[in-house]
C-alpha cells in the first residue's frame, strides 16, 4: 500500500529515556521570525531576513506524571512519530528535536474529566547552523 501522505496519531513519543504514552497531541514550529529594514524615506521593507530561529515542540498527555517529572532545564533529544493515517509502510513522518530543553509543563483537570498535562520545549543548535529540528520519512 502507498503512503497516504496524511498523518493520524502519535507512537515513540519520547524525551531522552523517558518514553511518554497517553500522547494526545504533538506540535513542532520551525520558530521561524522575520526582520525587516527600510531606511532613507522607505514606505516599505527593502529588506526581510531570517535572522534567528527558535524552533520548539509541545505535547499533551494524559500521563500527567511523567510531564510533571521532567524538570524546566532538562536537556534531551525528543522524537515522536506521526502515524500514516492507514499504517502504509514509507508513510510516518518521524520528528527529532535534539537539544531538546524543558521550558515548562502545565498540568490541568476539570471535575469528571481526565486530567492531562502539556510540555513546551525549545531547541538549540550545539554550533549555531545546524537546525536541532529534523525529520525523515519512515
Amino acid at each position: 500500500m502507498a503512503a497516504t501522505k496524511l498523518q493520524a496519531n502519535w507512537t515513540a513519543v519520547s524525551h531522552g529515556t523517558t518514553t511518554i504514552t497517553r500522547v494526545t497531541q504533538v506540535s513542532f514550529t520551525q520558530g521561524g521570525s522575520l526582520s525587516s529594514y527600510s531606511a532613507d524615506g522607505d514606505h516599505y521593507p527593502t529588506v526581510i531576513v531570517s535572522l534567528l530561529n527558535k524552533p520548539g515542540a509541545k505535547v499533551t498527555s494524559s500521563d500527567t506524571a511523567t510531564l510533571m517529572g521532567l524538570a524546566p532545564g532538562t536537556v534531551a533529544s525528543f522524537s515522536a512519530t506521526h502515524k500514516d493515517a492507514k499504517g502504509a509502510t514509507g508513510g510516518d513522518v518521524l520528528y527529532v528535536m535534539a537539544n531538546a530543553v524543558v521550558e515548562n509543563v502545565d498540568t490541568t483537570g476539570s471535575h469528571g474529566e481526565f486530567g492531562s498535562a502539556t510540555m513546551s520545549l525549545l531547541g538549540f543548535s550545539s554550533d549555531g547552523v545546524t537546525n536541532p529540528l529534523s525529520f525523515t520519512r519512515a
